[in-house]
């Protein structure tokens, strides 16, 4: 990381870490293997360097391999994941998911941050994160994913809009938006597409990175948008929105990662955790409930 890096201070961020602790790592390193692994000046890799470069990776990929196998064969899996995930399948999904991954693997310790999904991509592909849960298809060739869910879109409103005969009706009024990093937002742009129109039809009057704060200022009365019809539920269940519209599109949740971190146990089993149960156990949370008034639901755009 020094050497991608070029900075000391950067990397100690990255880890958690104290400058001083990442110095140290490293001249222990130097004094084990008796040459100079960087350049002072530049963190240039030394010779020395390079040859650790090429032959560590492969080292510390196989050292993980024989702690986890010999973990299995204890029965006892542990250690810390470090996962990704955009605002939807991080403040919906994840949770049910950690749970029945906790009733089998107490030990094992989770670190979670929230990022849009082109963000947590990046996090996995430079190995800062070991696996990530977004809305968008990495197009990454490097890394492996895993569908883990669908959903739909849909418009809302608030709990005091009128309801909608067209989509015209509300084109020109304000709406709240995503960043156009967003995963949703992507996804938004397609299903607008499909009716003939784009977001850049639509009047922005803010743009927030979190999906719980567009429902927040949509309940307030700003505007109109358009979220994950799973965001939408629990708000239309205290009556503080309502869902207008739903668009043409199935909007999919994958599970990212590099493949080395696909073979290691506890991120095989989080992955069959997430693909199994994500949406199911969300929805099981509702069933049976008369969650909103869907009079428009299924309006088709015209």
């Amino acid at each position: 990381m020094a050497v991608e890096h070029r900075n000391f201070s950067t990397v100690a961020q990255i880890l958690n870490m104290s400058q001083p602790a990442v110095s140290k790592q490293i001249k222990t390193l130097e004094k084990e293997l008796g040459v100079p692994l960087l350049h002072r000046d530049t963190l240039e890799p030394t010779e020395g360097g390079r040859i650790l470069l090429r032959y560590g990776p492969a080292l510390l990929e196989n050292w993980q391999k024989v702690v986890e196998q010999c973990a299995s064969l204890r029965g006892d899996v542990q250690g810390l994941i470090k996962i990704g995930a955009s605002s939807i399948p991080g403040t919906y999904l994840i949770p049910s998911i950690l749970q029945k991954f906790w009733d089998c693997y107490p030990q094992v310790e989770v670190q979670v941050a929230i990022h849009e999904s082109e963000r947590v991509v990046e996090l996995v592909a430079t190995e800062q994160i070991d696996i990530g849960f977004v809305g968008i298809s990495p197009l990454e060739k490097t890394l492996e994913s895993q569908l883990i869910a669908k959903d739909n879109l849909v418009i809302i409103g608030s709990q005091h809009t009128e309801n909608i005969v067209g989509f015209e009706d509300i084109k020109d009024q304000p709406f709240i938006f995503r960043s156009e990093h967003s995963g949703t937002w992507r996804a938004a742009e397609k299903g607008l597409n499909q009716w003939g129109y784009s977001v850049r039809d639509l009047k922005c009057v803010a743009k927030v990175e979190h999906t719980e704060s567009v429902i927040s200022m949509v309940a307030a009365g700003l505007g109109y948008s358009i979220v994950s019809d799973i965001a939408a539920r629990r708000a239309v269940q205290a009556n503080q929105i309502k869902i207008l519209a739903e668009l043409p599109i199935e909007r999919e949740f994958f599970a990212v990662y590099l493949p080395a971190r696909g073979t290691q146990l506890a991120i095989r089993e989080l992955i069959h955790l997430a693909s199994t149960n994500s949406l199911t156990s969300f929805y099981e949370q509702w069933e049976g409930k008369d969650s909103c008034n869907f009079g428009s639901k299924h309006y088709n755009g015209t």
